[in-house]
């Protein structure tokens, strides 16, 4: 299952990765602009997996949407291909609510219960906007026995006067006293104003104060399309910054991500190591048609297939 919710394509599996992610810095930075789906005007995109013991690719899973009147995606549910019955199986559905000027307010996603064969709610996203501009992004998760939804998190966005965002606010949700209690907070610095951030300050709440914790460095290219992104976590003892994690991102001439690189800073020898990447290829219109997954093998120094995945509307390549 954990390779299956890294391929969902643009399903919020992890809209509390945040609380979870125990990666140097221990948090990631908050990004609900991602897109929501690959292959945006498909009705069914079909996922296949190479399958190295019989040299042939075989069915993973598959995304079925529903779309509105304005293209906008309102339904988009995951199914699993059960290779013993030869069967497809629910797994993971998402619904999207917008507003009348089409900004989504609400994503609710829920789970494929296989003893009732029912689907249950999971998680519930709401978004709150001043004017164009992102306020508030509420995360509630589905109680039992209750049937009801309770809250967990909640993003305050906030932004500078060239309208970038510039400060996340992330509060966790008390519930024995009721009260948000402050949780993590992103700070955005710019070396160009009108640009993306460029260094982005993770600060933890501790003791009734705000204490760092992350760092991250970004450089971009000149579409705007982040090339580089280096992590470090903040040694209170020794009031340093400290290397953990180097993310490089390579692009072909339209703008497709081609490949995605990931470092782990090795303090033994002082130096950068390889740990995951990932490549792609595109179609014409900028759909990705395949990927491959490697992870670094410090044995032999190189790289090893992870997996191998395909992504197409026909049924069958």
């Amino acid at each position: 299952m954990k390779t299956i919710s890294k391929l969902m394509i643009g399903l919020a599996l992890s809209a509390f990765m945040v609380i979870n992610v125990n990666a140097q810095p221990k948090s990631e930075i908050p990004d609900d602009n991602k897109p929501k789906m690959n292959w945006s005007a498909a009705d069914t995109l079909y996922t296949f997996q190479f399958n190295t013991e019989s040299n042939s690719w075989v069915y993973f899973q598959r995304e079925v949407r529903r779309f509105d009147n304005n293209k906008n995606p309102i339904e988009n549910f995951v199914q699993i291909w059960q290779t013993q019955s030869q069967n497809w199986i629910n797994y993971l559905r998402v619904n999207y609510t917008y507003d009348d000027k089409g900004k989504e307010i609400e994503e609710i996603t829920q789970e494929w219960d296989a003893s009732t064969n029912t689907w249950v709610n999971a998680q519930l996203r709401i978004t709150s906007y001043k004017g164009r501009q992102k306020e508030e992004v509420l995360f509630q998760q589905w109680v039992k026995p209750t049937n009801e939804w309770f809250n967990i998190m909640k993003y305050l966005i906030k932004y500078n006067s060239n309208g970038n965002k510039n400060t996340v606010l992330i509060s966790l949700y008390n519930g024995v006293t009721k009260n948000w209690d402050n949780y993590k907070k992103f700070l955005m610095e710019f070396d160009n104003p009108y640009g993306p951030p460029t260094t982005v300050i993770a600060e933890s709440w501790s003791a009734n104060n705000w204490k760092a914790e992350g760092k991250y460095e970004i450089a971009y290219n000149w579409r705007g399309d982040k090339t580089n992104e280096t992590r470090y976590t903040y040694n209170h003892g020794s009031k340093t910054w400290l290397e953990g994690i180097l993310l490089e991102m390579f692009y072909d001439k339209k703008g497709n991500q081609i490949e995605y690189l990931e470092k782990k800073f090795d303090y033994n020898n002082n130096n950068w190591m390889n740990f995951n990447k990932h490549s792609a290829l595109y179609n014409e219109n900028g759909y990705m048609t395949e990927k491959t997954e490697y992870i670094w093998n410090r044995g032999t120094n190189q790289w090893d297939v992870k997996g191998k995945y395909k992504f197409t509307t026909d049924t069958k390549i």
